[in-house]
């Protein structure tokens, strides 16, 4: 699972690398999937596997069918609403729209796994987000 992940994380690294790059993400996602990223005014509802990779282009179109079960709920556990949730409020037209960094750990497991980490500075103020994928073997 995690060999077609690494491409991906490498073009959301690019995506989400700076504060410029993160609000031009946020207007093509706010454009996508509303302003909240829930289909507002019949868009589309956001969810990682379309977003990540078959909305991106990024995902080979012959596997993108494989792609999208590997992204769904029965092959991860119950992260993956805590990794939608973070992505969809940072790019929401009332989110932080701070940069996002993505690695990939392939450890194993039952489940692919998110953990997300917030960064922030002395004062307190959140300044980035680092999001490891464990993935399963």
């Amino acid at each position: 699972m995690s060999f077609g992940y690494k491409p991906i994380a490498d073009m959301l690294n690019n995506k989400f690398k700076d504060t410029n790059s993160v609000a031009t993400a946020a207007t093509d996602f706010q454009n996508k999937h509303g302003p909240t990223g829930h289909g507002e005014g019949g868009k589309k509802p956001y969810k990682f596997g379309n977003f990540a990779g078959y909305d991106s282009n990024v995902v080979n179109p012959q596997q993108q069918a494989k792609w999208l079960i590997d992204t769904g709920t029965r092959n991860w556990d119950n992260s993956l609403a805590q990794l939608e949730d973070t992505i969809r409020n940072n790019l929401s037209q009332s989110g932080p729209k701070v940069p996002m960094r993505f690695s990939i750990l392939q450890d194993g497991g039952a489940k692919a796994h998110a953990e997300i980490k917030e960064l922030k500075d002395s004062a307190g103020t959140l300044t980035s987000y680092e999001i490891i994928l464990h993935c399963r073997n």
